[in-house]
């Protein structure tokens, strides 16, 4: 197989910072296994860091709908090893190019993996492999960021159909300082829009390392889709979190009035965010003893803009998005050509 790594110049190959361009690569193909999905994307990371990270190649495994997706990066002569195991592989068969080209680093980690938990066939997974394998070979692939996501989380809502671009929505991720609140925020949303929660799992490079749950659920904003992302807390430190981060208009961090646990949120994001070209916004809600002036100070060191909406009385699901929906539809109202919204890479 000859794999022409063409530079890419979608708006996806500038959202980090990087030194120098890399060889990236993504395929999908057809699992052969019937057992316990993420037991065996746990034997693959154990055997694929071991070659991977001597090549510098990192690598974002996908598992959905009895389809596997590999994203690769890392110096050509990696990438084409790499390929070269991969095709030899009995897990797997069917395999078919769906991007290839040299650009910036999107995977800032050796090895991210993820399951997807999502309503549908093979066939219809099969359909979005073909129209992308197309693509490709028409030379108008989107850059690898974007065929992951069209592949993974596919915008279906009913009204991605009749925006002027039905591919384009709002990306926001919802992170809470303690317990679930972001997930109860995501369930909410799903019962009261009667919209589908979909759920996933990501894991990281260390085996040792717990996976982490991430759910989203697609809703009508009048101006395009808007997607709300649950993300767990220890979820911001895995690659494929920061892979997407740029494509996020904002990150609301609902907090819990602790100091050090609210800190530590804060932490967390400036860490995941400090590659970064593109940034999010983000929010801080929470009551009125939260130490907003704090936050602030640590996301304005990250190069973070910082949004405070403090809540008063009973705090539960309703009230957090109540207080968080105004700032979303402002933004959209003041910024049409918002670019997290046309990069939509994630």
């Amino acid at each position: 197989m000859v794999l022409d790594l063409m530079t890419s110049d979608w708006p996806d190959s500038a959202a980090t910072a990087t030194d120098r361009e890399v060889g990236r690569l993504m395929y999908a193909s057809q699992s052969n296994f019937t057992g316990p999905v993420f037991q065996e994307m746990q034997r693959i990371r154990e055997h694929a860091l071991q070659r991977n990270v001597a090549d510098e190649v990192h690598v974002a495994l996908l598992h959905q709908s009895g389809w596997f997706v590999e994203w690769m990066e890392g110096p050509p002569a990696g990438v084409h090893a790499l390929m070269g195991r991969v095709a030899r592989d009995t897990r797997h068969r069917g395999l078919r190019l769906l991007h290839s080209s040299r650009g910036p680093r999107r995977l800032t980690q050796p090895w991210s993996m993820a399951i997807v938990q999502a309503l549908e066939l093979p066939a219809d997974f099969a359909r979005r492999v073909v129209t992308l394998r197309e693509e490709h070979q028409q030379g108008r692939a989107p850059g690898p960021a974007t065929v992951w996501r069209r592949l993974s989380t596919p915008l279906t809502h009913p009204g991605a159909a009749e925006q002027a671009v039905s591919d384009r929505f709002q990306r926001v991720m919802v992170c809470a300082a303690r317990g679930e609140a972001s997930f109860d925020m995501v369930r909410w949303l799903g019962r009261t829009h009667k919209a589908e929660v979909v759920h996933r799992r990501f894991a990281g490079s260390r085996a040792d390392g717990l996976d982490v749950a991430t759910d989203y659920v697609d809703l009508d904003s009048g101006a395009v889709v808007r997607r709300v992302i649950a993300m767990a807390r220890n979820g911001l430190h895995l690659g494929l979190t920061q892979a997407f981060l740029p494509d996020y208009s904002h990150v609301i961090l609902l907090l819990s009035g602790d100091s050090t646990r609210d800190g530590d949120l804060m932490q967390r994001l400036v860490v995941a965010c400090a590659r970064l070209v593109h940034r999010p916004v983000v929010v801080g809600l929470g009551q009125p003893f939260c130490d907003h002036a704090a936050l602030q100070k640590m996301a304005h060191r990250g190069g973070l803009v910082y949004l405070d909406c403090d809540l008063a009385g009973h705090i539960d699901a309703q009230a957090w998005w109540d207080a968080a929906e105004p700032l979303l539809d402002l933004s959209l109202a003041a910024n049409s050509d918002w670019l997290p919204l046309s990069v939509s890479a994630g």
